[in-house]
């Protein structure tokens, strides 16, 4: 018996969408990519639809993850608002581990992006409570966000200096809200 788990199945399906495109992402390629049987695959995922949501709950806990450690850390100043900020360009850094599976999901079912609604509606909630100005704070997180979609769709490059200045910028502004 494989010693394949939904970690590994969920990262070989990323590696799927990245390689070939969400349109490709299906359970086959997914087996072959991490070596199971389709079979062995539906043990773990017995559906498109569950891998699909499966690939988006470890994106938003992955996404989650960053903010707390960037939060412990004291962020570039601490707030939750700079703790979003540089846990988002910190992901956009790391080319393979965009979470493509956003596009894949919402390409398959638009119903699966409710967690992310969701998680927004509780980040509105955080910067209304925790920032001077809560719009502004919203919109920094909006063009954080304009950026991260920017990268994940492959319309700007990693390697663009713009990214290290705005980052700085979003981050000097935040300081004041935060």
């Amino acid at each position: 018996m494989s010693k394949v788990d939904k970690e590994t199945i969920i990262r070989a399906a990323e590696e799927v969408v990245r390689e070939r495109g969400a349109r490709k992402l299906t359970l086959d390629a997914v087996a072959a990519q991490c070596g199971l049987s389709k079979g062995g695959l539906l043990h773990h995922f017995r559906t498109k639809q569950a891998l699909l949501q499966a690939m988006l709950e470890s994106s938003i806990a992955c996404e989650a993850e960053l903010v707390e450690e960037y939060a412990a850390e004291g962020g570039s100043n601490g707030g939750p608002l700079a703790s979003r900020i540089c846990s988002a360009f910190c992901m956009m850094q790391d080319d393979e581990g965009l979470p493509r599976a956003l596009i894949a999901a919402v390409a398959e079912d638009p119903a699966l992006l409710e967690p992310i609604k969701a998680k927004e509606a509780k980040i509105r909630s955080e910067l209304t409570e925790n920032c001077s100005d809560p719009d502004f704070a919203l919109l920094l997180l909006l063009a954080t966000r304009g950026l991260f979609l920017g990268r994940v769709l492959g319309v700007l490059e990693p390697d663009d200096p713009i990214f290290e200045r705005l980052r700085k910028r979003l981050l000097s502004l935040a300081a004041d809200l935060d």
